[in-house]
């Protein structure tokens, strides 16, 4: 497709007029004004596609995954990491260039969603953006580091030490430390929540603080988060993927969009459903597959017997050995603790039995 010069013209009164976009271009049915179809071809037509996923439910009951299956819950998160259909990469993509927000400026709360498609401009309001994503309406509105995460009580080290996570030397945050069922949940935020064309192996910042979040109980307004991250998408650069495939043909769906025409993908069970093999992929595993037998402490596996390790890597290793002794003498001062308080407990049984035998032995005496 050859890429148009952006033209504008202008009415006699000096008021931006809109042109349309030429007729015999093959997308032509899709755009009202041709400057939306010139941002389209400039920044988003052959965009990649960022793989949908969902979560396959039988991993959480044959991990004991309570704590993530407890996560989800209270996020009403549970059927929506679960969902999958058919998707229309194309279209979304064109969806994605005229994609727009319109807020309430007394109630944030009270957003919609907006784009065009031709010369149809749909708008679906936040109540029903919820219905049909399947997400809850409540929960706390967060979209990036534009919200105040003082009021939350949120410390990026307290939240770093929660998951047993470093930074190394390139000042990124590496996943492999965590434990199986905290990576799934990274797993869930950066493939489903808000996700990426790359980097799954590292914590990002939003990454954390969603962590966090969901750790702590605090409910989180989905449909507002995910619209943000959608705008986000759309702004970054033709090397930028694009996500949530599936929430736009639920859109589209809803709003009865002709599809019947459009390229259509459908999902592939060995590639996009996150289960025990999404665990092994992740690392779990790697310290059984070892022929001799390696240092490995919580989520850091040895090094192999090809490849020596780095600095880095020891400092993680020794970090997470200073974390862990550090933990363990907290147990045990906790339970010294608790034990000094059981002995000063019995100590005074002791002193009132002795009390009372004495008077015992005195009333016996006296009656003597």
């Amino acid at each position: 497709m050859s890429r148009m010069k952006k033209t504008q013209k202008r009415s006699r009164e000096g008021e931006l007029s809109i042109e349309p976009p030429p007729k015999d271009h093959a997308l032509a049915k899709w755009f009202y004004s041709n400057d939306d179809l010139i941002f389209y071809e400039l920044r988003l037509a052959g965009r990649k596609e960022i793989p949908p996923r969902y979560l396959n439910p039988k991993l959480l009951d044959s991990q004991n995954f309570n704590h993530l299956k407890e996560m989800l819950n209270i996020q009403g998160l549970m059927d929506f990491v679960q969902f999958r259909d058919k998707y229309y990469p194309e279209l979304t993509s064109i969806a994605y260039a005229t994609l727009g927000m319109e807020s309430n400026t007394r109630d944030l709360k009270d957003f919609s969603m907006v784009f065009k498609l031709g010369r149809n401009i749909y708008k679906v309001h936040c109540s029903r953006l919820a219905s049909i994503w399947n997400l809850p309406l409540d929960g706390c509105l967060f979209e990036g580091g534009k919200t105040p995460l003082e009021d939350w009580g949120y410390d990026k080290m307290r939240a770093m030490q929660m998951f047993n996570l470093t930074q190394n030397e390139k000042s990124k945050i590496p996943c492999q430390p965590m434990n199986d069922e905290y990576r799934t949940l990274l797993y869930l935020v950066t493939y489903i929540l808000e996700p990426r064309i790359s980097g799954h192996g590292n914590v990002a910042d939003e990454d954390l603080v969603l962590m966090w979040a969901m750790v702590n109980e605090i409910k989180i307004n989905w449909s507002y988060l995910i619209l943000h991250h959608m705008l986000r998408l759309k702004g970054k650069d033709t090397s930028g993927g694009l996500g949530y495939l599936c929430l736009w043909s639920r859109i589209f769906n809803y709003l009865g969009i002709d599809v019947s025409n459009e390229n259509v993908k459908h999902f592939n069970p060995r590639w996009s459903e996150i289960n025990e093999v999404t665990l092994h992929h992740m690392g779990r595993g790697k310290e059984e597959e070892e022929q001799a037998p390696q240092m490995a402490f919580r989520g850091h596996p040895g090094p192999s017997s090809q490849e020596q390790p780095s600095m880095s890597d020891l400092m993680q290793v020794l970090q997470s050995i200073e974390q862990n002794i550090d933990q363990r003498f907290q147990r045990i001062e906790d339970n010294q603790t608790s034990m000094d308080g059981r002995l000063q407990r019995m100590d005074r049984r002791l002193q009132r039995m002795e009390r009372h035998m004495n008077i015992q032995e005195e009333e016996d005496e006296d009656q003597e």
